[in-house]
């Protein structure tokens, strides 16, 4: 095909060709541990979400145990002395069990989010140097493709003016700039879902440091679960994304070859 194209374009689609195949060869090397990163930010997010439903189970059952022994200890008062001397006892048990659950509860839940803290860090550093080199592979993609679509459009025009076709007819350059324009629009997109997804991961990293220094509201620990969650759900669609982008190259280039 590039014997057929006008002079001005073989270069321009070589240009596009080659950035193309260092994409789908850069995310072929890193899509396993793209989508194994995902996963795992899924994994942190419905663990952390586990672990904050056994604590609330383990705090309204504290809160009831040391409700039942408050009120057996006021119901021995109105006992004789061997009734009282019973169930004094047996509420004080019932409000230190309760209390000790409270306390378990709470240390598990610290620990559980110190860890997960630091898997997020770890997981979110890493999705970042993966997506940051494909980012910029991305949008050398959407340069070359919006300068071939330019340059076809161009052509296409001073052909129909001067009412020629020469060896790379009419019909052929429609259907390069078609094609191109399709490339040229999906990478862009796919370049501002890079460009989302790694100010959202940055942002939750942030917020990681900020929580390590102080100890988090309630509030705080509800808002980063559901920015971990959020997290997982755009690095899962990039990597989809990034995908369907490699299948338009390919399909790209073999369109080129035929």
């Amino acid at each position: 095909m590039l014997r057929q194209l006008p002079p001005q374009l073989p270069e321009l689609l070589n240009k596009l060709s080659n950035t193309g195949r260092l994409f789908i060869n850069q995310y072929e090397s890193k899509k396993t541990r793209m989508q194994a990163t995902a996963g795992e930010l899924a994994g942190v997010s419905n663990h952390s979400k586990g672990v904050q439903n056994t604590t609330n189970t383990s705090r309204l059952a504290g809160a009831a145990l040391g409700g039942l022994g408050a009120i057996v200890g006021l119901a021995a008062a109105f006992l004789p002395g061997p009734g009282k001397l019973a169930l004094c006892i047996a509420g004080g048990a019932a409000a230190v069990f309760g209390g000790a659950s409270v306390v378990t509860a709470n240390a598990t839940k610290a620990t559980t989010e110190i860890i997960s803290r630091e898997k997020v860090k770890e997981l979110g550093k890493e999705f970042i140097q993966i997506i940051e080199l494909q980012k910029g592979l991305l949008e050398d993609i959407n340069t070359a493709s919006e300068e071939l679509e330019e340059k076809c459009f161009s052509l296409i025009t001073k052909t129909r003016n001067q009412a020629k076709i020469g060896l790379w007819n009419t019909e052929g350059l429609q259907q390069l700039l078609i094609q191109t324009a399709k490339l040229s629009e999906t990478s862009r997109a796919v370049v501002d879902g890079t460009l989302s997804v790694l100010s959202q991961v940055k942002e939750l990293l942030d917020f990681i440091i900020t929580l390590s220094r102080i100890t988090p509201t309630a509030e705080e620990d509800a808002m980063l679960r559901n920015c971990i969650t959020e997290s997982a759900l755009q690095c899962g669609k990039t990597v989809l994304e990034c995908a369907k982008i490699r299948n338009m190259l390919r399909d790209y280039e073999e369109m080129q070859a035929e």
